[in-house]
């Protein structure tokens, strides 16, 4: 496909030259050879010469580092549209916020004592936490957009999948925490995901302590290769939910930059059908 596309530019730019000077045509005859010798061979090329070479030099690093905003910005709206629903999170495989560890692996010791109606309000009260916060979250993963500069940005427009998205995961992540854990502690509080976790933790806690007082019972747990499998004390449950919530959204951006990576009916602005239009099959 871009061996046509390249082959159809060069018909049309021999074409065009009808008006040049003899020299001018085979001077830019040679650069349209030269242009399909290096296309021939893309091993030998740079992801910034690839580029250049398939657009003919329209598409700037500061062109597809616009499209890869837009593309952001877009998947954030989506995602926070998505997973602010009611059942955003609960009803979504994808997303959905488990019990966590240890109280998963005691999970059906607790059920049977008579907890199970507990364990449900406990994953209820997260997912709603994590749904409640995510559209709040929106203007802060904007601004990290915003902020955002993508080095090597040809390189990333000619990767598969959504380059973009990991590109800004790995760049914002921490920083997009700190800032988004405020937001999520004070929608835990609304909807008392505290006062189940605590309530689950007075039924677990018993058990994991008594595992704690057995003579050398860890050590040997350990050498078993089961330690893992074995209760261990809570996790910090503000991190917790802060994390699946920020994980959520990085996958529906994601989604959306694949789509609007691939089809062209998602590239809904001049910018976006510019960059990923010249370069999608």
């Amino acid at each position: 496909m871009r061996k046509k596309i390249l082959l159809s530019s060069i018909l049309i730019a021999s074409i065009s030259l009808q008006a040049f000077s003899f020299s001018e045509m085979m001077n830019k005859a040679e650069d349209s050879v030269k242009d399909f010798k290096k296309f021939a061979h893309p091993s030998d090329m740079s992801p910034k010469e690839v580029v250049q070479t398939m657009t003919g030099g329209i598409l700037s690093t500061e062109l597809i580092t616009k499209a890869f905003k837009q593309a952001l910005k877009i998947g954030v709206e989506k995602a926070v549209d998505i997973l602010g629903k009611k059942g955003g999170f609960m009803d979504n495989p994808a997303v959905h916020i488990p019990l966590p560890p240890p109280f998963s692996q005691m999970e059906s010791m607790i059920r049977a004592g008579g907890g199970g109606a507990m364990i449900d309000d406990f994953i209820l009260s997260m997912n709603r936490a994590a749904a409640q916060a995510a559209p709040q979250t929106a203007a802060v993963f904007v601004d990290s957009v915003d902020e955002m500069s993508f080095n090597d940005a040809a390189d990333i427009l000619m990767m598969d999948g959504s380059p973009a998205t990991d590109y800004f995961k790995k760049h914002t992540r921490e920083d997009l925490k700190k800032l988004i854990t405020p937001i999520i502690i004070k929608e835990m509080k609304t909807n008392k995901v505290y006062k189940y976790y605590d309530a689950i933790k007075e039924v677990a806690d018993p058990g994991m302590k008594a595992f704690a007082k057995v003579s050398n019972f860890m050590d040997m747990a350990e050498k078993l290769h089961i330690k893992k499998h074995i209760p261990q004390e809570g996790v910090n449950i503000e991190e917790y939910v802060t994390n699946h919530t920020i994980d959520a959204i990085f996958l529906m951006i994601a989604q959306q930059e694949k789509m609007i990576r691939t089809n062209p009916a998602h590239q809904t602005t001049a910018t976006l059908r510019k960059v990923f239009g010249s370069v999608m099959p």
